[in-house]
């Protein structure tokens, strides 16, 4: 499985037990989290959105999250889009 950019933006493909956020919520990733003894799959640290304002900050396995082409704070790619 391919490791995304820190700051690609993704969306979550389920909810998450015990917190807010549900299955569609989108998130930025600010940390790749190795694998370990308890949790064999790499992951993520995200930091979550719901209208503008941070719902959560959590961290999920890779397979638990769909990339989304936007990175958080690429002008460019914002004046690509602008052009287009």
């Amino acid at each position: 499985m391919t490791t995304l950019a820190l700051f690609q933006w993704v969306e979550l493909n389920q909810d998450i037990p015990n917190t807010l956020v549900k299955k569609g919520d989108k998130g930025v990733i600010l940390d790749h989290l190795n694998p370990t003894k308890n949790q064999p799959e790499a992951g993520y640290t995200l930091e979550v959105f719901k209208n503008g304002e941070t719902l959560d900050v959590i961290s999920v396995p890779i397979s638990w999250v769909t990339a989304l082409p936007e990175i958080w704070g690429d002008t460019q790619q914002v004046s690509n889009e602008i052009a287009a």
